[in-house]
Protein backbone atom coordinates (compact mmCIF):
# COMPACT_ATOMS: atom_id res chain seq x y z
CA UNK A 1 0.00 0.00 0.00
CA UNK A 2 2.90 2.42 1.31
CA UNK A 3 4.50 1.66 -2.37
CA UNK A 4 1.29 2.66 -4.11
CA UNK A 5 1.02 5.98 -2.54
CA UNK A 6 4.64 6.77 -3.17
CA UNK A 7 4.02 6.32 -7.17
CA UNK A 8 0.76 7.94 -7.00
CA UNK A 9 2.91 11.01 -5.43
CA UNK A 10 5.99 10.63 -7.75
CA UNK A 11 2.88 10.83 -10.99
CA UNK A 12 1.86 14.15 -9.46
CA UNK A 13 5.39 15.47 -9.11
CA UNK A 14 6.38 14.65 -12.37
CA UNK A 15 4.50 16.58 -13.93
CA UNK A 16 7.43 19.24 -14.19
CA UNK A 17 8.74 19.97 -17.70
CA UNK A 18 12.55 18.73 -18.07
CA UNK A 19 12.94 22.60 -18.76
CA UNK A 20 11.51 23.73 -15.49
CA UNK A 21 13.88 21.48 -14.01
CA UNK A 22 16.57 23.44 -15.61
CA UNK A 23 15.40 26.61 -14.74
CA UNK A 24 14.43 25.81 -11.03
CA UNK A 25 17.50 23.94 -10.24
CA UNK A 26 15.63 20.99 -9.41
CA UNK A 27 17.08 17.37 -8.91
CA UNK A 28 17.00 14.50 -8.45
CA UNK A 29 15.83 13.70 -4.50
CA UNK A 30 18.19 12.36 -2.32
CA UNK A 31 18.92 10.67 1.08
CA UNK A 32 19.11 14.40 3.39
CA UNK A 33 19.99 14.68 6.93
CA UNK A 34 20.02 17.55 9.46
CA UNK A 35 23.42 19.30 8.30
CA UNK A 36 22.69 18.88 4.70
CA UNK A 37 19.11 20.43 4.70
CA UNK A 38 20.13 23.11 7.28
CA UNK A 39 22.70 24.13 4.48
CA UNK A 40 20.24 24.24 1.69
CA UNK A 41 17.52 26.10 4.07
CA UNK A 42 20.93 28.81 4.42
CA UNK A 43 21.35 28.95 0.89
CA UNK A 44 17.87 30.22 -0.43
CA UNK A 45 17.57 31.99 2.91
CA UNK A 46 15.49 30.46 5.22
CA UNK A 47 15.29 30.38 8.28
CA UNK A 48 16.98 27.50 10.33
CA UNK A 49 14.70 27.15 12.74
CA UNK A 50 11.11 25.23 13.46
CA UNK A 51 12.23 22.90 10.27
CA UNK A 52 10.83 19.33 10.85
CA UNK A 53 10.59 16.46 8.77
CA UNK A 54 7.86 13.84 8.55
CA UNK A 55 8.01 10.06 9.72
CA UNK A 56 8.95 7.37 7.02
CA UNK A 57 5.67 5.98 7.90
CA UNK A 58 3.69 8.95 7.42
CA UNK A 59 5.78 10.26 4.51
CA UNK A 60 3.86 8.44 1.48
CA UNK A 61 0.50 10.15 2.83
CA UNK A 62 1.95 14.04 3.53
CA UNK A 63 3.50 13.49 0.08
CA UNK A 64 0.32 12.56 -1.82
CA UNK A 65 -1.75 14.90 0.11
CA UNK A 66 0.13 18.12 -1.01
CA UNK A 67 2.25 19.72 -3.64
CA UNK A 68 5.66 20.93 -3.10
CA UNK A 69 5.81 23.66 -2.00
CA UNK A 70 2.79 24.23 -0.68
CA UNK A 71 1.59 25.36 3.18
CA UNK A 72 -1.51 24.44 5.43
CA UNK A 73 -2.81 27.11 8.17
CA UNK A 74 -3.95 26.52 11.22
CA UNK A 75 -5.43 28.83 13.94
CA UNK A 76 -4.57 29.41 17.30
CA UNK A 77 -6.50 26.14 18.88
CA UNK A 78 -5.10 24.30 15.99
CA UNK A 79 -8.22 24.80 13.62
CA UNK A 80 -7.35 23.91 9.92
CA UNK A 81 -7.99 26.99 8.03
CA UNK A 82 -8.65 26.80 3.80
CA UNK A 83 -7.33 29.16 1.87
CA UNK A 84 -8.20 28.21 -1.54
CA UNK A 85 -10.97 29.60 -2.97
CA UNK A 86 -11.69 27.03 -4.63
CA UNK A 87 -10.55 22.76 -4.48
CA UNK A 88 -8.66 23.50 -7.66
CA UNK A 89 -7.02 26.67 -7.13
CA UNK A 90 -3.27 27.50 -6.80
CA UNK A 91 -0.72 28.21 -3.96
CA UNK A 92 -0.72 31.05 -5.19
CA UNK A 93 -3.35 32.33 -3.23
CA UNK A 94 -0.84 32.33 -0.18
CA UNK A 95 1.27 35.40 -1.26
CA UNK A 96 -2.39 37.41 -0.37
CA UNK A 97 -3.59 35.35 2.05
CA UNK A 98 -0.38 35.43 4.33
CA UNK A 99 -0.54 39.00 4.93
CA UNK A 100 -4.16 39.35 5.54
CA UNK A 101 -4.69 37.08 8.72
CA UNK A 102 -5.52 39.00 11.98
CA UNK A 103 -6.85 37.66 14.91
CA UNK A 104 -10.37 39.44 13.84
CA UNK A 105 -10.77 37.44 11.03
CA UNK A 106 -13.52 34.98 9.65
CA UNK A 107 -11.99 31.68 7.44
CA UNK A 108 -13.09 28.77 6.25
CA UNK A 109 -12.62 25.91 9.19
CA UNK A 110 -13.68 22.71 7.16
CA UNK A 111 -14.01 19.90 9.28
CA UNK A 112 -10.49 18.51 8.65
CA UNK A 113 -7.49 16.97 10.61
CA UNK A 114 -6.05 19.67 13.15
CA UNK A 115 -2.68 20.21 14.04
CA UNK A 116 -2.35 18.36 17.24
CA UNK A 117 -3.07 15.50 14.34
CA UNK A 118 -0.99 16.57 11.91
CA UNK A 119 2.03 17.08 14.57
CA UNK A 120 2.13 13.33 15.17
CA UNK A 121 3.34 12.81 12.11
CA UNK A 122 6.25 15.13 12.31
CA UNK A 123 9.61 14.71 13.98
CA UNK A 124 12.80 17.02 14.26
CA UNK A 125 16.15 16.16 11.98
CA UNK A 126 16.84 13.66 13.82
CA UNK A 127 14.20 12.11 14.20
CA UNK A 128 13.08 13.09 17.70
CA UNK A 129 9.60 13.23 18.94
CA UNK A 130 8.66 17.42 19.74
CA UNK A 131 5.89 18.95 21.69
CA UNK A 132 3.76 20.77 20.03
CA UNK A 133 3.69 24.33 19.61
CA UNK A 134 1.89 26.69 21.21
CA UNK A 135 1.31 30.76 21.45
CA UNK A 136 1.09 31.83 18.34
CA UNK A 137 -2.32 33.02 16.93
CA UNK A 138 -1.59 31.06 13.86
CA UNK A 139 0.54 28.37 12.73
CA UNK A 140 1.85 28.52 8.97
CA UNK A 141 3.28 24.85 8.09
CA UNK A 142 5.15 25.30 5.02
CA UNK A 143 5.98 22.44 2.73
CA UNK A 144 9.33 22.06 0.81
CA UNK A 145 12.25 20.05 0.34
CA UNK A 146 16.21 20.70 -1.03
CA UNK A 147 15.46 19.06 -4.69
CA UNK A 148 12.59 21.43 -5.74
CA UNK A 149 15.59 24.10 -5.95
CA UNK A 150 14.57 27.84 -6.86
CA UNK A 151 10.99 26.96 -5.68
CA UNK A 152 12.46 27.46 -2.37
CA UNK A 153 13.20 30.88 -2.82
CA UNK A 154 10.55 32.15 -4.68
CA UNK A 155 7.91 31.04 -2.34
CA UNK A 156 8.92 29.20 1.06
CA UNK A 157 11.42 32.13 1.82
CA UNK A 158 8.31 34.47 0.31
CA UNK A 159 5.84 32.81 2.48
CA UNK A 160 8.20 32.67 5.22
CA UNK A 161 8.77 36.50 5.08
CA UNK A 162 5.63 37.56 4.75
CA UNK A 163 4.35 35.84 7.90
CA UNK A 164 7.44 37.49 9.93
CA UNK A 165 5.84 40.64 8.50
CA UNK A 166 2.43 40.50 9.60
CA UNK A 167 2.16 43.18 12.48
CA UNK A 168 -1.63 42.26 12.80
CA UNK A 169 -1.31 38.69 14.79
CA UNK A 170 1.78 36.27 15.66
CA UNK A 171 2.44 33.60 12.61
CA UNK A 172 4.52 30.73 13.90
CA UNK A 173 6.28 28.85 10.81
CA UNK A 174 7.46 25.65 11.14
CA UNK A 175 8.73 24.22 7.80
CA UNK A 176 8.22 20.57 6.62
CA UNK A 177 10.79 19.14 5.31
CA UNK A 178 9.30 16.39 2.71
CA UNK A 179 13.23 14.91 1.90
CA UNK A 180 14.23 11.15 2.35
CA UNK A 181 15.65 11.24 6.10
CA UNK A 182 18.73 9.63 7.09
CA UNK A 183 17.93 8.57 10.09
CA UNK A 184 14.91 6.43 8.62
CA UNK A 185 15.31 2.59 8.46
CA UNK A 186 17.77 1.81 6.13
CA UNK A 187 15.40 -0.29 4.02
CA UNK A 188 12.55 2.38 3.71
CA UNK A 189 15.33 5.09 2.70
CA UNK A 190 16.08 2.73 0.03
CA UNK A 191 13.01 2.36 -1.20
CA UNK A 192 12.00 5.84 -1.35
CA UNK A 193 15.18 6.86 -2.82
CA UNK A 194 15.04 4.32 -5.75
CA UNK A 195 10.54 5.14 -6.10
CA UNK A 196 11.40 8.60 -5.96
CA UNK A 197 14.66 8.60 -8.51
CA UNK A 198 12.61 7.67 -11.29
CA UNK A 199 10.80 11.60 -11.24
Amino acid sequence: MRQLLVFAAILVLASCQPIMKAIYGIKKPDIENRESITKKALKFGLDTTNIVSVTSKDFPYVLKSTSIPNAAIYDSNGKYIEYRQTDTSCNAGLFDFIPKLNVSGTYNKPDSSGLAEEWTKFRDLKGNEMNLPNNADFYLLIYWNVWTGKLNKDHVKIWEDLARDNKNCKIKVIKVNLDIQEYWEPKEKEMYRKAMRKL
